[in-house]
């Protein structure tokens, strides 16, 4: 979980006066949970990421933990029974193999035990797409224009769960199929979850330039959101000039008794 929090943690912006009046909408629980399923659904994402990505950071595509969860498929298959190793199949076998094998060509990749380092490559890197995918932008598939948001949070999803169903239509593959299937939805979610935490990053940008533009025009003159970017007030000012210049100058701090303040 430590490498989530030191990758994915994403910016909460500036809490100026404006953010805290109109943050009703905020919620600390759904904060938590959606935080909470993306740092779980890491580990089972694992599972295509192996197969779906290439030239992964040193710290982001942990071998211990494609070891752990190649233990834990064998793990049903070997002492579970011979009812249970009956479900799986030898292609339960055979796709834990090639997981576990494609997980030690990109730990091969890492030069993490020797004294040399790659100032090339940034070590939480969540891999490249590979190059098909490049070649694809600006085209249509299924009406829809490729572009590389849609190649990340649609596309490339869709290649594991199209996968999954399709082998779950097999008796013999269906094992298999369910977990790259869910292992696939996963994965998916995740590039969602990142684009989400991108553009917010962005839009706070947007809203610090947008705040610092437009906090004289309504603080000093009062004018309506439609000509200061949506920004106002929703109380009567005082009239007194020095203290709105206050106020102006005081737009960015966050007033300590303020139940947003810790956020």
């Amino acid at each position: 979980m430590k490498r989530e929090r030191q990758e994915f943690q994403h910016r909460t912006g500036k809490q100026t006066i404006f953010r805290i009046v109109t943050a009703g909408r905020a919620s600390a629980l759904y904060q938590m949970g959606s935080d909470l399923i993306f740092t779980i659904s890491s580990y089972p994402s694992y599972i295509v990421e192996a197969f779906m990505r290439k030239h992964y950071g040193e710290r982001y595509y942990s071998f211990s933990v494609a070891i752990i969860i190649s233990f834990s498929m064998l793990y049903p298959f070997i002492f579970l029974g011979d009812k249970v190793r009956g479900v799986l199949g030898l292609p339960w076998i055979l796709f834990t193999l090639i997981f576990l094998y494609k997980s030690i060509r990109h730990r091969m990749e890492f030069r993490r035990y020797s004294m040399n380092y790659d100032f090339d490559r940034f070590s939480y890197s969540d891999g490249e797409i590979f190059d098909f995918w490049y070649d694809l932008i600006g085209t249509k598939i299924l009406g829809l224009t490729v572009t590389r948001y849609r190649i990340l949070v649609l596309f490339e999803p869709a290649i594991p769960v199209i996968v999954g169903l399709f082998l779950m239509l097999m008796p013999f593959t269906r094992p298999v199929g369910i977990l790259i299937f869910f292992s696939g939805l996963l994965f998916g979610y995740r590039s969602l979850m990142k684009a989400y935490y991108a553009r917010g990053y962005v839009l706070d940008a947007i809203d610090e330039q947008i705040v610092a533009r437009w906090k004289q025009d309504v603080i000093m003159e009062e004018k309506p959101k439609a000509q200061t970017g949506g920004l106002s007030f929703p109380i009567e000012l005082p009239q007194s000039n020095d203290l709105r210049q206050k106020l102006i100058s005081n737009v960015d701090e966050i007033n300590p008794l303020d139940i947003w303040a810790n956020e």
